[in-house]
């Protein structure tokens, strides 16, 4: 199955190594996934990406020993710096999320620290599904210091606290729980509103085996797809996009499809 990942590279990205947000992307968002990994379009991410990144980097400070203060600063500067690079109206409202967010993930690890000692951040993890290539990139990496045993804290910042891990954290979680052999957790910190300060939760599947089986046949599918289709041409005329698609949005996404489709 390898050989079908192979055939467009030189043409778009490289399929190869795969990626969790490959996975979802080409199971739930295609036409976009062609745009990006067939015909070589790059999109900016959003504000909300940005903020959860840049929460991650000011936390992995903190729990490095730097200041509040001090990580703010850089957290807010590195921030900015990404923003510059995209428009979107939420970048401001964003922007006010970083610092209680920042204090909340921060008091909420302090409560452990005296236990778990931080062993790496964005670590690079790798693994075969199916035979085909997997790379990713954990936010913590701990270890208990009682137990020598050791965990990933995967940091999610979003508007709303969920009441289940959602399908796609979980076939995430699967691919990283397979990729280290090690219990992965899910850490939501939701941004603060008018009437509500930052608020945390923590979550962890049971069972990794579930979700990673829809992995695997996503997996099957991709294969499949990729066996019929042997140029751009052929990916763009077995595709229809749908006009009406959140996805579309994204000024430079909508523009990439009416290059592609014409409309």
């Amino acid at each position: 199955m390898i050989e079908h990942f192979k055939k467009f590279d030189g043409e778009g990205k490289s399929l190869l190594p795969l990626s969790f947000s490959h996975l979802n992307e080409f199971a739930f968002y295609r036409e976009r996934w062609a745009l990006r990994r067939i015909f070589g379009y790059e999109f900016p991410s959003g504000a909300s990406a940005e903020r959860g990144s840049a929460v991650e980097s000011g936390l992995n400070m903190v729990l490095n020993g730097m200041s509040i203060k001090d990580a703010t600063e850089k957290m807010i500067a590195e921030y900015d710096a990404n923003c510059s690079r995209i428009t979107d109206p939420k970048i401001d409202d964003e922007r006010e999320n970083l610092l209680p967010l920042l204090e909340l993930g921060a008091s909420t690890f302090q409560q452990y620290a005296f236990r778990w000692d931080l062993l790496d951040y964005q670590k690079k993890v790798e693994v075969e599904i199916e035979g085909i290539p997997f790379i990713g990139y954990t936010d913590f990496h701990f270890e208990d210091k009682n137990t020598k045993e050791d965990f990933f804290i995967d940091l999610k910042t979003s508007k709303n606290l969920p009441l289940q891990i959602s399908i796609s954290h979980a076939m995430q979680q699967s691919i990283y729980q397979r990729a280290t052999n090690s219990k992965q957790l899910l850490w939501y910190l939701k941004t603060p509103t008018k009437t509500k300060d930052a608020e945390y939760r923590a979550m962890t599947l049971d069972d990794y085996s579930k979700p990673m089986k829809i992995c695997e046949h996503i997996l099957k599918v991709m294969g499949n797809y990729l066996s019929k289709v042997d140029s751009k041409d052929d990916v763009k005329n077995s595709l229809i996009p749908n006009p009406d698609n959140w996805i579309w949005k994204e000024e430079t996404v909508l523009n990439a499809r009416k290059e592609v489709w014409g409309y």
